[in-house]
């Protein structure tokens, strides 16, 4: 895949770009910080809309600002998936209820509780049995009663487990068994995806210690909150406002840059895609080589970025079909 354009067409707030180092590079990063305009969402009028007077019942964030930063390959590039599987153990009667209620669907639920009820009217006559020792009346009722009885007592092993644990095992330990806990696995969604890139910058002249100032600087920038004051006021005019050094001209923090990710100078198909994320972290080591070095005109001799990273939306299966075509 060739090198995206990076000729965009200026945003409201404008557009920056920068890029590490001076010479270019083949393959590399690009990190497109896209910030958002939210007052048509809570006022329900799009910038476009105050522009002309007008007001609209329905809008969408507008896009104010764009900064582009070109950096070479991080060092590392990995695609970890997460799924949310997790155990669980099932107790006596939701397990019934589970086996009864699955094929039951087919049918009436009217059939569903006769069977239960059925159930119960056998299990309350084998607890009388087994507690007053109240057997069969007769050879006829002999089988039934023998077969309710055993149900009531496994009813019961499983009452007493959820009462008084001790009990419960106690009794089992006397027949040599034990309730099975009908242990199994439940899926209950996916994680986003997080990424961790790292680069090490070494300068080689006195403009791309300045472009790596500015593309720290403007990383920041991007993905630090503004502040809001409760009148609107935003940034500068918000600290500038009557309630400067109010809690309530501080009483908000808009929402930082969101980040595309884009792979330059490679086949796509062939390395990972992202969705639009957010900057988890970012750090700075000024001392890239393990130590602090200072070169020449006061500036690092080298430094180490690091960013983390976390995606908006989870992965499904349609984001991959079509993959080997």
């Amino acid at each position: 895949m060739a090198r995206p354009n990076t000729n965009r067409t200026k945003s409201p707030g404008g557009d920056e770009r920068l890029f590490f180092p001076e010479s270019g590079f083949p393959h590399g990063i690009q990190l497109i910080f896209k910030k958002y305009d939210y007052s048509g969402l809570i006022l329900g009028t799009g910038a476009e809309g105050n522009k002309k007077g007008k007001k609209s019942q329905f809008t969408s964030a507008e896009e104010t600002g764009l900064l582009a930063v070109e950096l070479p390959m991080p060092s590392t590039l990995t695609d970890a998936t997460g799924l949310q599987v997790n155990g669980f153990e099932r107790t006596f009667l939701e397990s019934f209820i589970a086996d009864t209620l699955a094929p039951a669907f087919e049918g009436s639920f009217s059939d569903i509780g006769k069977e239960l009820m059925a159930l119960g009217e056998a299990g309350m006559k084998g607890a009388i049995d087994t507690v007053f020792g109240d057997k069969a009346k007769n050879a006829a009722q002999g089988k039934a009663a023998g077969q309710a009885s055993r149900i009531a007592s496994f009813m019961a092993s499983n009452a007493l487990n959820s009462f008084s644990p001790g009990l419960g095992k106690a009794m089992g330990a006397s027949r040599g068994t034990a309730i099975n806990p009908q242990a199994t696995l439940s899926f209950e969604g996916v994680n986003l995806r997080t990424f961790s890139f790292d680069w090490t910058l070494y300068p080689e002249s006195g403009k791309e210690a300045e472009d790596i100032k500015k593309i720290i600087r403007s990383i920041k920038r991007n993905i630090l909150p503004g502040i809001q004051d409760v009148t609107g006021g935003k940034g500068v005019a918000a600290e500038a406002t009557t309630l400067s050094g109010n809690t309530l001209a501080r009483a908000f923090l808009e929402y930082p840059a969101v980040v595309s990710i884009n792979l330059l100078g490679i086949d796509e198909s062939y390395f990972l895609r992202f969705k639009p994320c957010m900057v988890d972290s970012f750090n700075v080591d000024y001392g890239a080589s393990g130590e602090i070095v200072i070169a020449e005109g006061g500036v690092p001799q080298g430094i180490k970025l690091s960013m983390s990273f976390k995606e908006l939306e989870i992965q499904t299966a349609g984001d991959y079909e079509g993959d080997d075509l």
